[in-house]
């Protein structure tokens, strides 16, 4: 437990000392079982919110693992690699669907602001109004809406009237599919798709193609942080 701490704000890190001199004063060895929440954060004198942001931390780091219903555990220097090395191959490969993705899709976007066609546009802001709607009901089905979210974006693609991207429409399904899982429960995300689609939309109408094109990869950045959120909170 003495490795050094680092790369985290000075709060942070004060507060990861504080857990870490805890567990070897309490004499707790790879297996034992720490107090609750409650109780830790007691016995440090920190929030509970902060007590979290520590235990994550530790948890990254492959010193902690927490069981959900059943408590925190020390974790031995193998147990804790392997913990790390799991969590850093999920992120490479979500961080290859999503460059995948906006290799594909940007340039999609950006093709059919310049060469979509009324009936085009009218199928994209059908397939928006779908979505927007599965959106607006309660409670939501996220399971519909991701499915609605594809066909918008396929929509899109399908109007860039690039025949190499329209072979590839599946192969982009299915990125947009993997890439898509659970980013829109997260707080705040499925409003932000939203607008988000909603500017992309307005740039294609007016056929504003770098506008569009910007929209995109910011929006395809915005779904990629959520994962890794998704993919962090869920770790603890």
């Amino acid at each position: 437990m003495s490795t050094p701490i680092i790369n985290h704000p000075p709060r942070l890190q004060s507060q990861v000392r504080l857990l870490l001199d805890h567990i070897d004063n309490s004499g707790l060895r790879a297996g034992d079982r720490l107090e609750s929440e409650r109780d830790l954060s007691k016995l440090l004198g920190i929030s509970r919110p902060s007590l979290r942001e520590a235990i994550q931390v530790l948890q990254v780091q492959g010193r902690l693992l927490v069981k959900h219903g059943i408590g925190i555990f020390v974790l031995d220097e193998q147990e804790g690699e392997k913990l790390r090395d799991s969590l850093k191959a999920a992120q490479h490969r979500i961080e290859e669907l999503f460059q995948m993705r906006e290799i594909l899709e940007a340039p999609a976007v950006e093709w059919a602001a310049e060469r979509r066609t009324q009936e085009q546009l009218a199928e994209m802001k059908a397939a928006a109004q779908a979505l927007n709607v599965a959106i607006a009901e309660t409670p939501i089905d996220f399971e519909k809406v991701r499915r609605l979210d594809m066909e918008f974006h396929s929509t899109i693609v399908r109007s860039a009237q690039n025949h190499f991207l329209n072979q590839t429409l599946g192969t982009l399904q299915e990125i947009m599919f993997r890439s898509m899982d659970n980013t829109l429960k997260l707080p705040g995300r499925i409003d932000a798709s939203e607008f988000e689609h909603g500017v992309i939309l307005d740039a294609i109408e007016s056929k504003d193609a770098i506008a569009a094109r910007l929209m995109c990869i910011q929006h395809i950045h915005n779904a990629r942080d959520a994962w890794f959120k998704y993919l962090k909170d869920d770790s603890i």
